[in-house]
Parts: structure tokens; C-alpha cells; sequence
């Protein structure tokens, strides 16, 4: 059932090597690290690039995949991660967007290339994953990472996630992708349902 009341939401959590810090779109180090982590050459061979280069692009992304459902934010869920022995270094972003209302809110996590393989994307979804489902009320939650990226396959493994069935990626031409769900949620079906990592009304424009 979905709640009209928008839930709290903490505006730091933490882990014992890292700090999570709440997004804001009036912090220009936010943006920063997020582009870094979506344009280098590791997220390009493992992600495909999105060709995300400005806030604006950002913005217009964060926009079109907000969580509605089963909870309505009135904002983005992102969290960027920094280290707590050196706060003022930001190493990356985990993210929790709606792309679609058909399929569960998809939990993302990506880093600076610098700071990739130091376990760091699992110790911060980790938490961020619990403070979904203990404090702001999501509990059903996906994650569906390209299969050649297999270092997130093995982050989404580490975290509990099995494979729940697949949908089409209408952006690849309705590529079918699997879809990593927890145990005790219901599987997505074989195919039945078209996701657009821009969002539901992608490609709707006229």
C-alpha cells in the first residue's frame, strides 16, 4: 500500500570506515564526485556511459526517477560517501531511484575510479540498504546491474540479493536484464515488464 506521508529521512549515517552523507543539490563537491564516478574509464567498460556530463543532466535524471511508490519523496535518495578519517573526500554515491512503477525502487551504488576494490561500494549500501528498509520505510527494494559489471553483481551478492526474474532495458533495444531482488520478495516475472534507466516517461516526449 502506498503512504502519502513522507517519511524521515536521516541526513547522515555511518559505517566504520565511511560517512554517508544526504545529497544536496546546493553543494557543488556532490555533483562533482557524482559525475566523476559516472565518467571514467572503469564506470564506462562496466556501466556504458550515460553521457551525463553537467548538474543539469543530473537534475533532469534525479527528477524523472524519484521515489513514488510505494512512498512519496519529495526529493532524490542519494547519498555520498566519504571516509571518516578524511571527511573532506568524497569517494562516491549510493543512490535508491524509481524507474519504473511496475518494478521495485533499484538501490545503485558507484565510486571515484581511485577508490574502487577497497570494499567500500558494499560497506556503504550495506548501510544505506538498512536505513531503507529500518528507518525510512522501504523494503522492497531491486537492483538490476549490467551482467558484464561484475564487480556490482558481486557487491548485490554480498549484500543478500538473488535473482528475481528479468526485464527489458528499452534503452538497449530491450536487452533483458536480470533483476536482483531480497529473499522473501516476489520475483518480476521473465521479460513482462520495459525499464528506461531515464525513468518512466522516457522516450515520451513529443
Amino acid at each position: 500500500m502506498e503512504s502519502n506521508s513522507a517519511p524521515k529521512v536521516p541526513s547522515t549515517l555511518y559505517t566504520p570506515r565511511l560517512t554517508l552523507i544526504l545529497f544536496s543539490r546546493s553543494n557543488p563537491a556532490h555533483y562533482a564526485c557524482m559525475l566523476s564516478c559516472l565518467n571514467n574509464a572503469t564506470a564506462w567498460s562496466q556501466m556504458g556511459d550515460y553521457g551525463i556530463r553537467t548538474k543539469e543532466q543530473l537534475d533532469a535524471l534525479h527528477d524523472a526517477t524519484r521515489i513514488t511508490s510505494p512512498i512519496k519523496l519529495d526529493r532524490e535518495l542519494i547519498y555520498l560517501i566519504s571516509l571518516t578519517s578524511h571527511p573532506e573526500e568524497l569517494v562516491g554515491a549510493v543512490t535508491l531511484a524509481q524507474r519504473s512503477r511496475e518494478i521495485y525502487p533499484d538501490i545503485g551504488w558507484a565510486l571515484k575510479e581511485e577508490f574502487i576494490g577497497k570494499g567500500y561500494a558494499t560497506e556503504a549500501a550495506a548501510e544505506f540498504l538498512r536505513a531503507l528498509r529500518d528507518e525510512i520505510g522501504i523494503r522492497d527494494i531491486c537492483t538490476w546491474p549490467d551482467e558484464k559489471n561484475v564487480p556490482s553483481n558481486r557487491v548485490a551478492e554480498k549484500l543478500g540479493f538473488v535473482e528475481g526474474g528479468t526485464v527489458r532495458v528499452s534503452d538497449e533495444g530491450g536487452k533483458e536484464a536480470v533483476v536482483w531482488i531480497l529473499p522473501g520478495m516476489k520475483g518480476v516475472g521473465r521479460g513482462g515488464i520495459s525499464i528506461s534507466f531515464w525513468g518512466e516517461d522516457a522516450g515520451k516526449e513529443t
